[in-house]
């Protein structure tokens, strides 16, 4: 039985006054029920919020777990309306646990599925093989059809599949996992991508499984490396302890055009030698906002100017819309120097991700901008810029609606996605989403500054 096969069920009952006691519920569609005695609803109220959970029960790996609708959706018309909103209710605490539970799941979905490109009739396509805890390929994949949607893939699990052809989302049966044998050259990218992640200073066995269940490892090559990076790890924190952490020197107190004259001649990180200029900050000395932002690309560079390329049209595009004067606020970077690499034939400067070093570099110099101005709000654009002000790593889809106010640099400070990963949105939606977003943040932190 599915969520809405129970829901046609369900009505019935309801209909005729089958109270919870009555049903006996299995997963095929058929159920039983006694005759006792009834309170039959001509027509039964579904509050909207019901809608919503309904489905993630209903994907739940929980026997229970139609019995436990039946007994909310009927208490809801029985007893109170607003029944859901009584967390302490037994049935409604369970109710949320599985709801939780399954969400978590889906999110491990999109994090962990890793697709394997096959070549079926002259055509690219890409399969994967994930295992849930939950039956929730039907709620999970449709993320994928909206991030990957320009390429046909199908993800298998033991209990059923998804397929994306391009237009159309359809499901069907599962595979075991033994069925699926399919090895590819993507194998070694991410094994070569985890590796270059992997810091040894937070190994953390118990948050690791935690985090990455070994249950998922299986359909994951990159967990092929855990066992050689644990044994490896001792010498890795040896050579860290021994390579010099390079963090400019910068005077206290002085003001911006100090600061920025001082910062023209900063070589501390290695990407002064390669880059044109230091691109310091700009804007109104006493701005109640700041904007940060990762690092100068190619045209910022040239020009000594940060935010002027095409992330930057974005970002001017963006604060035009809102009537926020660029002038009236201070935009800055994370890190001062543009980090790149060339390009395979040597024309160009390829954007290159600045590192835990490159921030520690450059950290003194915006800390000192920030202190200079005292802004009331800073945004962070990216992950590089939120984990320079927050020192931590930072999940900007999770924390961008937050208003963090713990924090030693700034009274506020909201996290939000940098322009660039606008320009590299998957398609027109992701794109539309993350410039509403983006959008949102930043008059939210505008009005914050303001008040």
């Amino acid at each position: 039985m599915n969520w809405n096969e129970w829901r046609e069920k369900a009505r019935k009952l309801l209909n005729e006054g089958v109270a919870p006691a009555e049903a006996v519920w299995n997963d095929s569609p058929e159920f039983q029920f006694s005759v006792l005695e009834r309170k039959p609803l001509e027509k039964p109220t579904i509050p909207k919020e019901f809608l919503e959970i309904g489905p993630l029960i209903a994907a739940a790996r929980d026997p229970d777990r139609w019995d436990l609708l039946y007994r909310i959706v009927y208490r809801l018309n029985h007893e109170s309306i607003h029944l859901l909103n009584v967390t302490v209710d037994n049935d409604v605490k369970r109710a949320m646990d599985l709801v939780k539970s399954v969400r978590k799941d889906i999110h491990k979905m999109h994090a962990f599925v890793r697709f394997k490109k096959i070549d079926i009739d002259g055509q690219e396509t890409y399969i994967a093989w994930h295992k849930p805890e939950h039956l929730t390929i039907e709620l999970g994949t449709p993320f994928f059809a909206r991030r990957f949607g320009d390429k046909p893939w199908s993800i298998f699990s033991p209990d059923a599949s998804a397929h994306w052809d391009l237009k159309e989302l359809t499901f069907g049966p599962g595979m075991a996992e033994h069925e699926f044998t399919h090895q590819d050259e993507f194998d070694e990218v991410w094994k070569t991508y985890y590796k270059s992640i992997f810091n040894p200073a937070r190994l953390n066995l118990k948050m690791m499984r935690q985090e990455m269940s070994p249950k998922y490892w299986s359909s994951m090559p990159e967990t092929a490396l855990i066992h050689e990076l644990v044994r490896e790890t001792p010498q890795r924190l040896q050579k860290m302890a021994a390579a010099p952490q390079v963090r400019a020197e910068v005077p206290a107190k002085l003001g911006l055009r100090d600061l920025k004259s001082l910062a023209s001649n900063c070589t501390t990180c290695p990407w002064a030698k390669s880059s044109t200029q230091t691109v310091f900050g700009e804007g109104d000395s006493q701005a109640r906002l700041m904007v940060v932002g990762e690092q100068p690309g190619s045209e910022e560079d040239l020009a000594g100017h940060a935010f002027i390329g095409p992330a930057g049209k974005v970002l001017a595009d963006i604060l035009n819309d809102l009537g926020i004067k660029r002038e009236e606020i201070y935009i800055t970077n994370a890190v001062k120097h543009f980090k790149w690499t060339p390009s395979d034939d040597g024309k160009a400067r390829i954007h290159k991700k600045p590192s835990g070093g490159d921030m520690h570099a450059c950290k003194p110099w915006l800390e000192a901008e920030i202190a200079a101005i005292r802004p009331k709000v800073i945004i962070a654009l990216g992950v590089t810029a939120a984990t320079s002000i927050l020192g931590r790593l930072v999940k900007i889809g999770e924390e961008r609606e937050r208003n963090i106010t713990n924090n030693a640099l700034a009274e506020n400070v909201i996290v939000s996605w940098h322009p660039s990963s606008i320009l590299r949105a998957f398609n027109q939606e992701d794109r539309d989403q993350k410039i509403a977003e983006l959008r949102s943040d930043l008059l939210r932190a505008f009005k914050l500054s303001a008040l």
